[in-house]
């Protein structure tokens, strides 16, 4: 249901949010109480509430020459005068919030009518089904970011606000999208080597694909490397190949060790597709415990996500 008709169908629910939000912006709410329902329903709480926390601080929009605000869902306030839209917007995410409180799921905001909007919606909606109940706190976080673009959208002057929302949305989905992708097949893994002292200059018989964040997908780059890797073990001889993957410092060091060892997976079984035989490589991955370039923990460095394919006679 749109947000037009949601709140000229039930103003009572929209009056009850805004009450939930005064008192929990007036610190009456638990610090101890945990919102009823699932992880899902109690990060949405979470999220929404925020949301209407930073509404609510947002300036208002200047008023029209006749002394009332432009008003583009045509809702009356309690007192029966036109309500500003921020404080429709306000209403609209503690609603949400209100819903996810008592443990229910509120179903992300109708796309608006452009393509965009709808593929995001679709893609919104499966990455959700896919991942709220393994990743609870990253499909909260991108079902809010998407109602945060389509809902300040609506309100010219929070154009800014919604722009930003999409922009967390562009980066919150994919991430979701990626969590949700089934793993690879596993290969047997050796143990990681234990580390070195100094770490040794990389032989010129060493190859390296790069990753994106939190991924181990290959791109088109990182397949003309591996093309080369297996020119380069037919012309040399070279019949063992090894193959290391590695994460930067951001997550914890067993999300990062799973990660490491996925990518390694995904670099072994290419090279199997384009001929490599399955017995010749060895798989591992150490996570976050060789860095090619040194930084703090939590720290995202690209250099740092990647594969080294190692070739020996």
């Amino acid at each position: 249901m749109s947000l037009t008709a949601r709140y000229s169908a039930a103003r009572p629910l929209a009056f009850v949010a805004a009450g939930f939000l005064a008192l929990v912006l007036a610190g009456c709410a638990s610090d101890e109480e945990v919102p009823a329902g699932s992880p899902f329903s109690q990060a949405l709480f979470r999220n929404y509430t925020d949301l209407a926390t930073q509404t609510a601080a947002a300036p208002a929009p200047e008023a029209e020459e006749d002394g009332f605000f432009s008003n583009p869902f045509g809702v009356m306030d309690i007192f029966g005068s036109s309500a500003g839209p921020n404080d429709l917007l306000v209403q609209a995410f503690t609603a949400k919030a209100e819903l996810a409180r008592t443990g229910q799921e509120p179903a992300p905001e109708a796309a608006p009518a452009d393509p965009t909007a709808q593929t995001m919606h679709d893609r919104l909606v499966r990455a959700v089904a896919a991942g709220r109940d393994r990743f609870p706190e990253q499909a909260a976080r991108a079902q809010a970011d998407y109602d945060c673009w389509v809902l300040d959208g609506t309100v010219a002057s929070m154009t800014g606000a919604a722009q930003a929302c999409k922009t967390a949305l562009d980066g919150s989905l994919l991430a979701l999208e990626n969590a949700a992708r089934p793993a690879p097949p596993p290969v047997p893994v050796a143990p990681p080597p234990p580390p070195a002292p100094v770490a040794a200059p990389a032989p010129a018989s060493d190859f390296t694909v790069y990753f994106d964040f939190d991924s181990w997908t290959l791109t088109a780059e990182d397949l003309t490397v591996l093309t080369n890797v297996i020119n380069t073990a037919r012309s040399g001889g070279q019949a063992h190949i090894s193959v290391v993957g590695h994460t930067d410092t951001s997550g914890s060091n067993a999300y990062n060790q799973a990660l490491s060892v996925h990518r390694a997976n995904v670099v072994v079984e290419a090279l199997v597709d384009m001929g490599a035989r399955r017995a010749a490589i060895q798989a591992s991955g150490v996570g976050e415990n060789d860095l090619a370039v040194q930084t703090p923990d939590d720290t995202k460095e690209a250099k740092n996500r990647r594969a080294v394919i190692g070739l020996a006679p």
